[in-house]
């Protein structure tokens, strides 16, 4: 009964309820009240109907109690079954089913109905009915044994009003209840309304965030597994296409069937799954390393599972990348023959150490730097930290340090800033250079000592240097004369220097020396190891180290070695000394046999430059007296031919035809071009023979004076000229009016058909030497300057015959002159832009 009392007072108040209960509890406990003292005052004693009632208004007035203090539960059911037995316990006790009272039948259906739940209703409905049935026929039969008495009398009014008014109040709470309803019926209309717009409005913003979400998601039916939507950056990530997946189910997305099996199981246990790393399978086949989150919906109807994939391959390739970027920092770190610490910036407290150091890292966690004394002084690493800031990392760091055996050492260190979870940290590399400054002293001593010395003199200071940096009892210097003999430089033993001598290496220490590229060592037993160097056996000498000098190919030229009478423990940097000594000695020996080179070429040098020079000069006199002579002897038979070809043309006169008349006049041109060659040619052979006499000349005038000359034979001409005053020079005033009238009249030649002719002569300043240079510029047709290499040969021309005249060997005699002079010429020129031509006439010319 209680679940179907809970249901039918679900939608409505315990307060209103309880307050129903216990105002029909009052009722009837009231109208009960009165039913007692009326049936105590008028009806005859004896009778039953009086316990009756006085039963009803006990349990009334103690249902109304229960109400009153909000203990409800069965209140409901105990006013029903009290009032349902009232009304049986008064028939039988009036003795018919016509009492008054019988209207609670009807009181206990209604109550029941309103109060309690549809089971209630029937169970009393049943009840009241079969009772009155029952009673009914008892009464019919004469099983009722009381006399009923049917005057009407005020108890009859009393128990009827009173059962009305009951009725009354439970159709008044059922009234109630009925508009109590239809009201949360309406405000739940609404909020279901309100509901359903807002899940409306959810399901666009879904929608919007699936169609819009960069990341892929699909949505499925948790029922039957199938596809039933992706959005746009699924159809990216995987290839496919949204009807391509639609309505299938998601295992051809998978690389691997276990995982799915795996993630299914698990989303169907726990209904969600977040960041499940998988490998998914795109259309071209290609897989990705993915993390997969999905969400299983609550309907009944249609489950619904979201599935978001986030592609992670790079992220993943980056992680292993990182992985290993870490795993060979860790093993380069652990496993680095440097001392290497990681410390944090703030308080120097160490973080991390290297195999090197041999400590345990455990032993040094939570100290300082400043605690283990590693710095001398607090300040000492302020320093450091202070530069370390101001530069970012730290390159050849010197400074002092103290060793783990309490000692201080000389360190060099490196550092970098770097971040270690959020926090600022030095990674440092240290270098024991204690050693490595103790070499530089000594070498630096050794620099200083022998830094004045050259030659034969190196080799002594060196040796002493050597003698007394190793401790040992003699060194020697030597030069291979032969592959196996060596000349001795300087010899230090026994604290003084020695005479040289040359000995052969042959069965000493000496030629496995000169075998090997590095140092030779033998620490001891060398009498035995060396049987046959009788010499260094007869001095008693038992340890060796030795280290060949070569030259840049490698080959032998000389012996560096020192030797002990004790055995020899050698050093950790005395190999190194020796090696560095060695180097010093090859420098200077090679630069020696270098000098030594020089010299005797040197001697012989000015004895073959004497003798060339004379071969040339006499081969010169000779070409040029050659070139003279052939010139003066060619030139009679030339007029000799000129001059009967020109006889022989007036006696024939105008016997001769057309075709006679031009071969006549080719000899005369051939003769004409011939005698001018050979003109030019003696020219430069002149040139070339004439004593050189040197005096100031004054070139502006010169110039002034051949441009005078040659103009006037050109007297229609337009020529602007520029001449530069006052250059004044010391040369031969012949041969320099030769070469500018040859410069100048190509100039004038070769501008002949521009309008205005423009000659500029003048002085561009020193050029490569001390000596002075001069120029001669044109505006004429130019050349190309890819055939400039033959503009200063003899016979070489860059334009025609028919263009412009000329022999091909005015710039020739040009270029002789110059150099005569001991000067240079260049020329410089572009078709179109006319040329210059630029010179100078020796160290020695004037200004």
């Amino acid at each position: 009964m209680q679940q179907y009392d809970d249901a039918a007072f679900s939608i409505l108040g315990n307060q209103d309820r309880t307050a129903a209960l216990a105002l029909t509890s009052l009722v009837i406990g009231i109208a009960g009240l009165l039913m007692l003292l009326m049936e105590l005052v008028l009806q005859a004693p004896g009778k039953h109907e009086t316990w009756v009632a006085a039963g009803l208004t006990v349990v009334a007035w103690f249902c109304y109690g229960l109400a009153r203090t909000g203990r409800t539960r069965y209140v409901a059911h105990v006013i029903v079954a009290a009032v349902l037995a009232a009304a049986i316990f008064s028939a039988l006790a009036y003795g018919s089913v016509r009492t008054a009272v019988g209207f609670l039948f009807m009181g206990s259906v209604v109550g029941a109905g309103i109060f309690l739940g549809r089971t209630a209703l029937i169970v009393t409905t049943v009840a009241s009915i079969g009772s009155l049935g029952v009673l009914t026929w008892a009464e019919a039969t004469g099983l009722l044994t009381a006399q009923p008495d049917f005057n009407v009398s005020l108890r009859v009014w009393i128990t009827h009003s009173a059962t009305v008014l009951g009725v009354a109040l439970m159709v008044h709470h059922s009234r109630l209840r009925t508009n109590r309803a239809l009201q949360l019926q309406a405000q739940e209309f609404e909020r279901r309304k309100a509901t359903e717009q807002e899940r409306d409005r959810s399901l666009e913003r879904f929608a919007r965030i699936f169609r819009t979400s960069p990341s892929p998601m699909l949505a499925q039916s948790a029922r039957t597994g199938s596809i039933l939507d992706v959005n746009p950056a699924f159809e990216r990530a995987y290839g496919y296409a949204r009807d391509q997946v639609l309505g299938r189910q998601e295992g051809f997305l998978w690389a691997d069937a276990a995982q799915r099996d795996t993630y299914l199981q698990q989303l169907y246990a726990q209904r969600h799954m977040d960041q499940f790393a998988c490998q998914g399978r795109r259309a071209d086949g290609s897989v990705f390393q993915a993390l997969i989150s999905s969400e299983m919906g609550t309907d009944r109807e249609d489950k619904l599972i979201i599935t978001s994939i986030t592609d992670v391959s790079a992220q993943a390739q980056a992680m292993e990348r990182l992985r290993r970027s870490e795993e060979r920092f860790a093993k380069a770190f652990n496993f680095s023959p440097l001392n290497l610490t990681i410390t944090r910036l703030a308080d120097g407290s160490l973080v991390e150490i290297n195999q090197a150091q041999s400590f345990r890292l455990e032993d040094q966690l939570g100290k300082t730097s400043i605690d283990t004394g590693v710095w001398l002084t607090p300040a000492d690493r302020e320093q450091f930290v202070a530069q370390l800031l101001r530069d970012g990392r730290i390159d050849h760091y010197d400074t002092r340090l103290r060793h783990k055996d309490g000692g201080v050492v000389d360190a060099r260190l490196w550092a970098e800033l770097i971040e270690i979870d959020a926090e600022a940290c030095i990674l440092s590399c240290t270098v024991n250079i204690t050693a490595e400054k103790r070499r530089e002293a000594l070498l630096l001593q050794v620099a200083k000592g022998v830094a004045a010395e050259t030659g034969e003199a190196f080799f002594s200071a060196l040796t002493r240097h050597l003698s007394d940096t190793i401790g040992c009892d003699m060194v020697m210097i030597g030069e291979c004369s032969t592959p196996e003999r060596v000349r001795a430089l300087s010899i230090w033993r026994d604290s003084q220097e020695t005479p040289t001598f040359s000995f052969d290496t042959v069965g000493t220490p000496c030629a496995e020396t000169l075998k090997q590229k590095d140092v030779f060592l033998c620490p001891q037993g060398l009498p035995l190891e060396f049987p046959q160097a009788r010499g260094i056996n007869r001095e008693g000498f038992q340890a060796y180290l030795g280290q060949a000098l070569r030259d840049a190919d490698g080959t032998p030229i000389g012996i560096l070695y020192a030797m002990w009478r004790k055995p020899l423990t050698p050093r950790d940097d005395m190999l190194a000394l020796v090696s560095i000594f060695a180097s010093r000695a090859t420098a200077e020996l090679v630069r020696l046999r270098r000098d030594r080179e020089i010299q005797r070429l040197n001697e012989t040098l000015e004895q073959r430059v004497r003798e060339r020079t004379a071969d040339l000069q006499k081969l010169n006199a000779e070409l040029d007296s050659f070139a003279y002579t052939v010139s003066h002897d060619l030139k009679s038979p030339l007029r000799s031919i000129d001059g009967f070809t020109r006889l022989l043309d007036e006696q024939l006169g105008e016997r001769m035809s057309a075709d006679e008349r031009e071969m006549f006049d080719r000899v005369l041109s051939s003769t004409a071009r011939m005698g001018s060659l050979i003109s030019a040619l003696l020219a430069l052979a002149r040139v070339s023979q004439a004593p050189l006499a040197r005096q100031s000349v004054d070139l502006s005038e010169l110039v002034r004076s051949i441009l005078a000359e040659q103009l006037g034979k050109q007297p229609e001409r337009l020529v602007q000229c520029h001449v530069a005053e006052g250059l004044h020079v010391e040369c031969d005033p012949q041969l320099a009016r030769i070469a500018l009238e040859n410069l100048l009249g190509n100039a004038l030649k070769y501008s002949r058909d521009q309008p205005q002719t423009v000659i500029e002569f003048g002085h561009s300043g020193p050029g490569r030497s001390t000596a002075p240079r001069y120029f001669v510029r044109d505006n004429g047709v130019g050349f190309n300057m890819a055939y400039a290499a033959k503009l200063f040969k003899p016979f070489q021309r860059l334009h025609l015959p028919s263009e412009f005249e000329g022999t091909g060997i005015g710039l020739a005699t040009v270029r002789r002159i110059i150099e005569r002079h001991g000067g240079d010429i260049t020329a410089n020129s572009a078709p179109g832009a006319g040329a210059t031509f630029s010179f100078s006439l020796g160290e020695t010319a004037g200004s």
